[in-house]
């Protein structure tokens, strides 16, 4: 008799952990396939051929007593999507509702361009100093370049160490134009443009805007560089 009650009250035990515990994977498994989904999308739209990824969840308490939903759960992910720590709102809107902000690591694995080799400040960079390295994008809060094509030619702000991850901070754009030198003005409206000869009033580095002297009117005007010898006026 006592080994009967035993088994009853092991049994009630039982089920009313798996019920506790269904809410808890119902949530992990929809709201890990959202955010897959997601960050999939998000490599796509940057360009990733190469990555890996992982939704780390960890941080959720399962000793939360609350019913599985009946109705796919809604969830409300930061547009963007933000990689590293987060907080996602899980709702559900069923006869019996709930709702929780649930505290999530996204990562996502790629190579960046690092130095493979110390430069010095002003050095320009040359393809054989870049190399690319797998890093947790979630990490680089400052930037980073995909693809070495974007960082040859540029100038380093300050000394660098190997190994070093490039970002937008740590060097400047290439240097196309200086002061005095000949140069081709674009002047574009819609489709339409035409050139005409200018001298450059100022150093000028690519995509910067520069002072430039029209050689037909003696204009001055701003325009910006977007080649060697060239720059870009729009009206």
């Amino acid at each position: 008799m006592i080994y009967r009650v035993f088994i009853f009250l092991l049994l009630i035990c039982l089920s009313r952990w798996v019920v506790a515990d269904a809410w808890y994977e119902q949530l992990q498994s929809s709201l890990k396939q959202t955010l897959s989904t997601q960050v999939v999308h998000m490599a796509q739209k940057m360009g990733l051929n190469d990555y890996h990824y992982n939704i780390d969840l960890n941080f959720l308490d399962s000793r939360l007593n609350l019913a599985p939903c009946q109705v796919p759960l809604n969830i409300e992910a930061p547009q963007p999507l933000e990689l590293g720590r987060s907080h996602i709102k899980v709702a559900c809107k069923d006869t019996s509702p709930w709702a929780l902000n649930v505290p999530t690591d996204i990562h996502l694995f790629a190579d960046v361009v690092v130095l493979n080799q110390p430069v010095s400040k002003d050095q320009i960079i040359s393809e054989s100093e870049l190399s690319l390295q797998r890093q947790n994008l979630a990490d680089l809060r400052n930037g980073y370049y995909l693809k070495k094509e974007q960082v040859i030619g540029k100038q380093s702000k300050r000394a660098l160490a190997g190994m070093t991850v490039l970002n937008s901070y740590l060097i400047l754009p290439a240097l196309m134009i200086h002061k005095g030198d000949k140069v081709m003005i674009i002047a574009s409206k819609g489709s339409m443009s035409v050139k005409m000869p200018g001298e450059a009033l100022n150093d000028g580095r690519e995509g910067r805007q520069i002072r430039v002297k029209n050689s037909r009117s003696e204009r001055i005007i701003r325009a910006q560089v977007v080649g060697p010898g060239e720059v870009l006026v729009q009206f």
